[in-house]
């Protein structure tokens, strides 16, 4: 990853030890704002207040999310541990744990596309553990692109055996929209399609696409967003349609 271990808080500390999270690989920032935007932002409030102050008040409120205008937003954390993460989410208090075995991990990432010209892309990670543990996980935080696939492949690595193991023995495990059994995948609108007629199982434009082989084409399409721990899905499914399809 791009951000280098810092020293942990005391309260990070006592959380990674009672969840035990094990070494930290990685801590990142809250994103600042460049120095052309945060010049308009100052303008813009300084005009509002000497001309409406109620709605400058609002304005320099509003402001308050960027931790260029709020201690409190400048000081959260985004801790990455061996074992799981400590998140300081971006709205509201407080401080979530959750371990790598046991989160259900979403990906939605967008890029907005303003009169035909691409513009910033959003990354929004929501992070579901036991119980209530839950985080929204954004480019709030500088370095969507390093710690978003860090944290997928985490996952990866503390789920994807013990899932695997448990499909082969009969079970069956779900992703959201999608679950996955040895016999094939089943979605909620289209059924079960069984691994011999898996052609190939496409990631593009933010949707993932089932083939179906003998020409039929698209079987289905899910948004990513759907889907939890995306990662641990695509191995899978990778693994059982190569030994439960056509070559097996």
């Amino acid at each position: 990853m791009a951000a280098a271990p810092t020293t942990l808080s005391s309260e990070a500390t006592e959380l990674a030890t009672a969840h035990q999270l094990g070494a930290l690989e990685g801590t990142f920032t809250p994103k600042r704002l460049n120095k052309a935007l945060f010049a308009l932002y100052i303008f813009t409030t300084l005009n509002l207040l000497v001309m409406f102050v109620i709605p400058g008040l609002l304005f320099f409120w509003w402001l308050r999310r960027y931790p260029d205008f709020s201690r409190r937003q400048a000081a959260k954390r985004l801790h990455l541990f061996e074992n799981g993460l400590i998140v300081h989410p971006e709205s509201g208090d407080g401080t979530v744990a959750i371990r790598w075995d046991s989160v259900r991990l979403y990906q939605d990432i967008t890029q907005k596309v303003i009169n035909g010209i691409p513009g910033p892309t959003e990354y929004a990670y929501s992070a579901v553990g036991p119980g209530r543990a839950s985080a929204r996980i954004t480019h709030f935080y500088e370095g969507p692109e390093s710690w978003g696939p860090h944290m997928q492949q985490a996952v990866l690595r503390a789920q994807g055996p013990a899932v695997l193991e448990s499909v082969l023995a009969g079970e069956t495990a779900n992703f959201g929209e999608f679950s996955l059994s040895r016999t094939g995948l089943t979605t909620r609108q289209k059924g079960h399609l069984p691994w011999s007629e898996v052609q190939e199982i496409q990631v593009a434009a933010g949707r993932v696409h089932v083939m179906r082989s003998g020409g039929s084409g698209l079987w289905c399409g899910v948004a990513v967003s759907d889907i939890a721990n995306l990662h641990v899905f695509l191995a899978l499914t990778q693994h059982l349609s190569a030994t439960h399809g056509p070559a097996a």
